[in-house]
């Protein structure tokens, strides 16, 4: 069972008492301001309940605690539509303080904290990697895990990992994110490189050497071998570099 906070507050109320019972904390309303009809606490959590469902996912797979309303609880009968909503304006994974809101005359708040764990398929590594192995699709498992407890930036498509670098040595059993990976590095600096340049209809081929390593679509420098210049080229394959006017 999940202990909830529920904080209620009443406009004009006259009194109020505070009753603290297994981690549920209820501010009942005085009689006088209670007269008249209750509001159904069942209402408020079909409410509850509706918010929740509405803001997630349909496909996703979720964990969700702590959305229950007391049963105990008293308020008075609203007669507009309740308004729910998170305080933070976003239902997202982790703790979220929802509330109910009644803006009648004698309108009242609640709120609760609502936990919710989101869960994914995400890339987790089967054995260790060290820095500069190619990731091979082998290496991968596909895991659920609770998003909520990892860093941002984890991978979940293998089209987006797989022929990738590693930046770092990774041990096992990780879960893979943007921050291990790199492009591949296609040129390595002191390496020979082939050199196109030109314009559309003219291309001409020379030899060079680079002077930084190149993944492609990188810009690194290259000196030509020929003219002994240092000129800025794109990586576009292994040992392959381009220079467009």
């Amino acid at each position: 069972m999940f202990c909830a906070l529920f904080i209620v507050i009443v406009k004009n109320m006259a009194t109020a008492m505070t009753i603290k019972n297994l981690g549920v904390i209820l501010l009942f309303v005085s009689e006088t301001a209670l007269a008249g009809p209750m509001q159904s606490v069942p209402f408020i959590q079909d409410a509850v309940n509706g918010y929740i469902n509405a803001n997630l996912a349909p496909d996703g797979h979720y964990e969700i605690g702590g959305a229950r309303i007391d049963p105990r609880l008293q308020l008075p009968q609203c007669e507009q539509p309740l308004q729910v909503f998170i305080q933070s304006g976003e239902l997202k994974p982790g703790r979220n303080t929802l509330g109910v809101r009644c803006n009648a005359e004698k309108g009242w708040t609640i709120y609760s904290i609502v936990s919710i764990k989101s869960f994914k398929n995400v890339l987790v590594l089967n054995r260790s990697l060290q820095r500069s192995d190619v990731i091979r699709a082998e290496y991968l498992n596909a895991e659920s895990r609770d998003i909520g407890l990892l860093q941002q930036g984890y991978m979940t498509e293998l089209d987006d990992v797989v022929d990738k670098q590693a930046v770092r040595n990774i041990p096992a059993g990780s879960v893979l994110s943007k921050l291990h990976i790199t492009e591949l590095t296609l040129v390595k600096r002191g390496e020979r490189v082939n050199i196109q340049s030109g314009k559309a209809g003219v291309l001409i081929s020379a030899t060079g050497t680079a002077m930084a390593d190149g993944a492609k679509g990188q810009k690194i420098n290259v000196k030509n071998l020929s003219s002994q210049r240092v000129i800025q080229a794109t990586v576009v394959d292994s040992g392959q570099v381009s220079v467009y006017f």
